[in-house]
């Protein structure tokens, strides 16, 4: 407080008032002030309108283990509150009990004058601030208190007691529990004797320009407050449920970028909620090795894109400048054609922006089956819109990814116009011959847009073709429904909303034995942009490359080169977390269902 500030003590005994107004002009002194700005009044704290003190005229009040003296406490808490202004604070220390004490406890003198004997019953205490105003406190302090005296232990009993400082901020909007509007703080300092960081609460430490995570009630507290000069707190979102956090703060990190959704993560979440790895829950490693002969390979040019889709579980956007170089590709064909492979899948990212796309795709042509994984919208920009004549030259199997067969279904994923462009490049493929029932084939991807798993596929292929010939006229061959993979951007959105534990816990729920026969990671070798090989796409996210023995017990890497001399050897693939979302409900892979 500085020399403009004012503050009144109250006190019901004259002989205390005394002792303090002794001092009054040597404290004065002390904190370098001319005179006292502190002045006393003799009173009871259950009527401060008696010792002149209006309706919010005060911006805090402190107290320190005076209210456990009182019998009531009530009267005490409803004139805090009436005397505080809107956004003041009430900052004390007190004793909370266990449980509530008997009367003869609560009456003890020794009890009482070892503020034992005045202790609150903690939830009692959470409903008396309720009635009077504060559907919400936060503890500052909470600790253990060691009785020490060995008449008063036995006394007591099984009673256990707390010594706590509460912060209780008068402001409307309040909730009684903490609920997550997705919101966070940043501490941008300046307050006086807290330059680094600020302890809101006793679980909350904001340190200068670090982002929080925050509930809705502290994010309003700071915002009402003496606090929220000091803070930039961001305005809430959509509700997303109980606040946890923990989880608040992962989400956070995550949508910033400061840290991903890795290996441990997945590992930590299913450990949290009991289910075994996924290898112990197939439990018959024979079912896990990849095939003699693997006849696909899968290859991620780029990962580029020219969209930003929430479902992308590899993070694609315009900016990524992750490209397979000339040589890297040419190694693939040369792999290819060696190790006798059958389908060349060639994917991003949008493959298109990979400056060497149409040289690769023509010639994997002639080497076997191609598949080009395609959003369909680049190709509507004058200086893609050759590769609609390219697709049906090389007869490529095109995989289109369409997440609804509406505008806004598809806008929700992708963005504005997405569906519009997509619709216009199935019209030129179907003026080309695709999606027509003949050879050359059009396919197009569903993907789940939340926590959920999809409905079969055949009845989610018969809606789209229903709607999208009804109303858009265009047509395509088949539809593949895919289950997400909880890493990306869409493992962003589930901890946003606080439903990523939920999601992996739907996946492991729907576990199904069968689809674990079917992975496609059993039948196709994987490629990155820089040649390393995986069992699938996931695998790159979580940074697990399928491993080959460099001697001496020692393991590497696999490349696209070791491919030159043939297939790799039957290998176990290299499972994780993720795995359950190719094994859950009808099973999912790059060619929609298993089951």
């Amino acid at each position: 407080m500085g020399p403009s500030g004012h503050v009144i003590g109250v006190d019901m005994t004259p002989e205390q008032l005394e002792v303090a107004q002794r001092y009054q002009a040597e404290q004065a002194e002390r904190f370098g002030q001319a005179e006292s700005n502190v002045e006393f009044r003799l009173g009871y704290i259950e009527d401060l309108a008696a010792c002149g003190i209006e309706d919010e005229s005060v911006d805090l009040v402190v107290s320190n283990c005076v209210v456990n003296l009182s019998p009531f406490k009530e009267m005490v808490m409803r004139e805090v509150y009436r005397v505080l202004k809107p956004g003041g604070e009430l900052y004390f220390s007190d004793v909370y009990a266990s449980r509530r004490l008997p009367e003869e406890l609560r009456d003890d003198p020794i009890l009482h004058s070892e503020c034992l004997g005045g202790a609150t019953y903690a939830e009692d205490f959470r409903q008396l601030m309720r009635r009077c105003g504060w559907p919400h406190v936060v503890w500052t302090v909470d600790d253990p208190m060691n009785v020490g005296d060995l008449a008063i232990e036995t006394r007591v009993g099984f009673t256990s007691f707390r010594s706590r400082t509460i912060r209780a901020i008068k402001c409307d909007g309040l909730e009684e529990t903490e609920e997550d509007y997705g919101q966070h703080a940043t501490y941008l300092g300046g307050m006086p004797e807290m330059p680094r960081y600020f302890d809101f609460d006793a679980q909350l430490r904001f340190v200068k320009g670090k982002p929080r995570a925050i509930s809705g009630n502290t994010a309003r507290m700071l915002q009402a407050s003496r606090y929220g000069k000091y803070f930039e707190v961001s305005p809430a979102r959509l509700h997303r449920g109980a606040f946890n956090a923990e989880r608040a703060q992962q989400a956070l990190e995550v949508r910033a970028g400061k840290r991903t959704v890795d290996l441990r993560m997945l590992d930590d979440a299913y450990e949290r909620a009991g289910y075994l790895t996924f290898e112990e829950r197939v439990g018959q490693p024979a079912l896990l090795q990849t095939h003699e002969h693997q006849s696909t390979m899968q290859v991620n040019i780029t990962y580029a894109c020219n969209l930003a889709c929430r479902h992308c579980y590899l993070e694609c956007t315009p900016n990524r400048t992750e490209v397979m170089s000339r040589e890297t590709l040419q190694t693939c064909l040369d792999a290819f054609a060696t190790a006798g492979f059958k389908t060349m899948d060639i994917t991003g990212g949008s493959p298109e922006l990979n400056p060497h796309f149409e040289w690769f795709l023509r010639e994997a042509a002639q080497l076997g089956d191609v598949i080009v994984r395609t959003n369909l919208t680049l190709e509507q920009q004058p200086e893609y819109a050759h590769f609609f004549d390219v697709f049906a030259e090389t007869g490529a199997q095109v995989v289109a990814s369409l997440p609804f067969y509406d505008p806004k279904g598809t806008a929700s994923q992708r963005g504005a116009r997405v569906f519009e462009r997509a619709i216009a490049s199935i019209r030129e493929l179907n003026a080309r011959g695709f999606g027509k029932g003949g050879d050359l084939k059009l396919d197009l991807v569903y993907n789940v847009a939340g926590p959920f798993l999809p409905l079969p596929q055949d009845m989610i292929e018969a809606s789209y073709h229903k709607v999208l010939e009804r109303d858009h006229g265009v047509q395509f061959d088949n539809l593949f429904a895919f289950n997400n993979w909880a890493c990306g951007r869409f493992a962003a959105d589930l901890l946003d909303m606080g439903m990523f534990d939920d999601y992996l816990a739907l996946l492991a729920d729907n576990f199904n034995a069968m689809a674990v026969t079917r992975m496609m990671c059993r039948d196709q070798v994987s490629v990155d942009y820089d040649g390393r090989l995986y069992d699938c796409e996931p695998n790159h996210v979580l940074k697990l490359p399928i491993q080959v023995d460099a001697g001496d017990g020692v393991t590497r890497d696999a490349t696209v080169a070791d491919l030159l001399a043939g297939q790799l050897p039957v290998r176990q693939v290299r499972t994780n977390p993720l795995c359950y979302s190719c094994a859950a409900g009808f099973g999912s892979s790059c060619g929609g269902a298993l089951v």
